[in-house]
């Protein structure tokens, strides 16, 4: 399934520490946001970017909500030559099956999805708490055909 050549697709978490999966043919490689900027693409590539909401809740200082904003913007503007998918969590972690954050500490949390995109794509090497919701939106992509 990830092994089909005629697919290129880039998945990217655009939170502080996220990261992005690139799927170029039958290959995967990832990386860290702080990459994006030097990343070459096929131009059949899809961009599929993890949507941030416009208010992240009460207990997220203002400074680390623009900050994410300010990298949600500049990921949707680097990649705006491509055809782009915004997908929220909700739709690709609903997708997943597997639940939601519920009472887990955000650590709890991000190790499950690690978890799980390790299940997902054991012949990588590269999966970090980075660069792991990225790995799970390329399933989701991938998955559902998003053309």
């Amino acid at each position: 399934m990830y092994q089909d050549p005629e697919t290129y697709y880039l998945a990217i978490d655009p939170g502080a520490n996220g990261g992005w999966v690139y799927k170029g043919g039958a290959t995967i490689i990832s990386g860290k946001n702080s990459e994006l900027e030097k990343l070459t693409i096929n131009k059949a590539t899809k961009v599929i970017v993890e949507r941030v909401p416009p208010y992240v809740g009460k207990f997220i200082p203002s400074s680390a909500a623009f900050k994410l904003g300010y990298s949600y913007g500049w990921i949707v503007g680097r990649f705006a030559n491509y055809k782009t998918h915004l997908v929220t969590p909700q739709v690709w972690q609903a997708y997943l099956d597997i639940g939601t954050k519920g009472d887990q500490t955000t650590t709890q949390w991000k190790n499950k999805l690690k978890d799980e995109a390790i299940k997902l794509f054991p012949n990588q090497r590269r999966i970090t708490l980075a660069t792991a919701d990225a790995y799970l939106l390329l399933h989701y992509a991938i998955k559902n055909k998003l053309s």
